[in-house]
């Protein structure tokens, strides 16, 4: 009976993984439009986007895809074959960020306040998209999975402390890259920030929020 059920929420979990994977990339594409700084994990696809002057989407793909090699690379025989489907949420994710940024059409509040309520904004869609995606409990997405396969290859490391050292690097390697083909850092400010800082701490408060909605939807688990 279980297992029926189960299998039977299959394509509902899924189509909620995917809407999840949207309302992530509309918080992407809001950050973007804020022009205050883009979240860490995207912060190098944006500026190689800038660089070749396309859109993110194909770039945020290809770093996703990355992100799950390196994952194959370090669990090896560990690696579940399953986990191999974060490459196809990820072109989903890759689309849905260009289609976002047409949607929005490169809105922006011309002051500073509705730049920052923009990222405030951003922060909300995305930390819901990430609540969306977690209660499906299908994979973790591949900048997550990368941060947990690395912490169970380091004796004693906690998965928060290596998402810190990830994002650093992340935007570390997006700031060398904007001020070698840029000539300045571009995409990277207060917002980067305040994204890595409020988006773990929003992500409680919208499960909550969520969770009455969510109990209904997956009601013949509980």
């Amino acid at each position: 009976m279980i297992d029926k059920i189960i299998q039977a929420q299959v394509p509902q979990k899924v189509g909620m993984y995917i809407l999840g994977l949207f309302v992530l990339a509309f918080g992407v594409a809001l950050s973007i439009n804020s022009r205050l700084g883009v979240s860490p994990v995207n912060s190098i696809p944006y500026i190689v986007s800038n660089i070749f002057d396309t859109e993110p989407g194909n770039w945020a793909t290809a770093m996703f895809v990355l992100f799950t090699l390196f994952q194959i690379a370090i669990l090896k025989r560990e690696f579940k074959p399953f986990n191999v489907v974060q490459i196809i949420f990820s072109i989903f994710f890759g689309r849905f960020l260009d289609f976002a940024l047409w949607i929005q059409g490169g809105f922006q509040i011309p002051t500073y306040f509705g730049q920052l309520g923009m990222l405030i904004s951003s922060i909300i869609f995305i930390a819901a998209g990430l609540v969306l995606i977690i209660s499906t409990k299908i994979v973790a997405l591949p900048p997550e999975a990368l941060c947990i396969a690395i912490a169970s290859k380091i004796q004693g490391a906690k998965f928060h402390n290596v998402k810190i050292v990830v994002d650093s690097t992340l935007v570390l390697i997006a700031i060398a890259l904007s001020l070698l083909f840029l000539g300045g850092v571009v995409g990277i400010r207060e917002g980067t920030v305040i994204s890595a800082v409020l988006i773990g701490k929003a992500i409680p408060l919208l499960k909550k929020a969520l969770s009455p909605l969510l109990r209904l939807i997956y009601k013949e688990e509980q």
